[in-house]
């Protein structure tokens, strides 16, 4: 599966020149990010949006990416193993201590207002999507090296690779979602999302109580009681970064869901691009992009959904991304009826969110 995916995904192939890939992304323990030297960074994906870059070469893609309204720029990139990608408004900790990474992160740091690519590697080469990243916070630490947060707020498609040594450097293009001038499907397809997420949430309920029946303590379950409402305010508390780690094998899947709408749509940078939708079905362009992101991220280890995650930063289709992620949903609900009826239980006494759309 992962290699008719990778097979089908556009490869930028060249010669990395690079030892293990996760070598520069152990994460940092907790006492040393929260620490009080711990530092805020300033720079933006729309500062660095303003910049004009200098680089050489001038070819049909430049021209074409101009043509197009997105004006090609420059950005470091970081290289990662493809099953670790990131998508819309997730975080990652990185502990940077090879002497090239750190290169890297100055030269991010001064001259690209702190946003940086996230190179996902597979065996050809680097896949030609990139999720684009702001560095949110960083801490110096001596004989440690550098630790660094960053957060997915963009997508980009790369060009050419202009640098490889000491680092990897490239001309990138911005990429945005093309979206529907008619809403009514697209909302269609969000409201299966939802329903699926429901479904899962309470037929994973189902089999927890199974499991932790001889568990004289509740409290795990008190944890995961489910909303009756999507995007209710949460509070505070629960949006703690520094509890967040914690919170994550506590929160039901219509939680997970709800926190990762709630962030992809507060970092969508490139919102201005789907003003002119027609949004009287019910959602509006925003929002059912979120709707599309939060979908590939309600599982507690998202690595297992790769090809799936992969398949969505590459598509640039709203209304293509949400089906993606309903078929997705469905095929998680027919693996969850099997354990069900494993366990002895149901599948049907955790309601079924088919709905028309899914039927048609």
């Amino acid at each position: 599966m992962v290699a008719m995916i990778m097979k089908n995904l556009q490869i930028l192939a060249f010669c990395l020149g690079i030892q293990a890939v996760s070598s520069f992304l152990a994460p940092p323990s907790r006492s040393l990010v929260d620490s009080p030297s711990r530092l805020s960074v300033t720079g933006s994906i729309s500062e660095w949006r303003d910049l004009m870059f200098d680089y050489p070469g001038t070819g049909n893609d430049r021209r074409l990416g101009t043509e197009q309204g997105a004006p090609p720029r420059q950005v470091n990139i970081l290289p990662f193993p493809f099953d670790q990608i990131l998508l819309q408004g997730e975080t990652k900790q990185l502990r940077l201590y090879e002497d090239r990474f750190i290169k890297l992160f100055q030269d991010t740091m001064d001259n690209h207002c702190g946003v940086v690519a996230m190179g996902l590697m597979a065996q050809a080469g680097i896949v030609q999507k990139v999720p684009l990243c702001e560095i949110e916070a960083y801490n110096r630490m001596d004989n440690f090296g550098i630790f660094v947060t960053i957060r997915v707020v963009g997508r980009a498609e790369l060009m050419e690779v202009t640098q490889q040594e000491p680092y990897i450097q490239a001309v990138c293009m911005e990429i945005s979602d093309k979206v529907p001038p008619n809403l009514e499907l697209p909302n269609l397809l969000a409201k299966n999302i939802e329903d699926s997420i429901d479904n899962l949430s309470k037929m994973e309920q189902r089999l927890k109580q199974v499991q932790d029946k001889g568990d004289k303590s509740e409290s795990g379950l008190d944890r995961a009681v489910l909303e009756d409402r999507f995007y209710e305010e949460i509070d505070e508390d629960d949006d703690d970064d520094d509890d967040e780690d914690d919170q994550v094998t506590d929160m039901s899947r219509q939680q997970r869901f709800l926190t990762a709408y709630r962030t992809a749509l507060a970092t969508d940078t490139q919102g201005y691009f789907l003003a002119s939708a027609d949004s009287s079905y019910g959602k509006t362009p925003q929002e059912l992009t979120a709707i599309s992101w939060a979908g590939f991220c309600t599982d507690i280890v998202p690595d297992m959904l790769a090809t799936y995650r992969i398949q969505a930063l590459d598509s640039v289709d709203l209304f293509e991304r949400l089906k993606l992620a309903s078929q997705m949903m469905k095929q998680k609900e027919k693996q969850l009826k099997a354990e069900l009826v494993k366990a002895g239980l149901e599948p049907g006494d955790g309601g079924d969110s088919a709905t028309e759309g899914d039927k048609q």
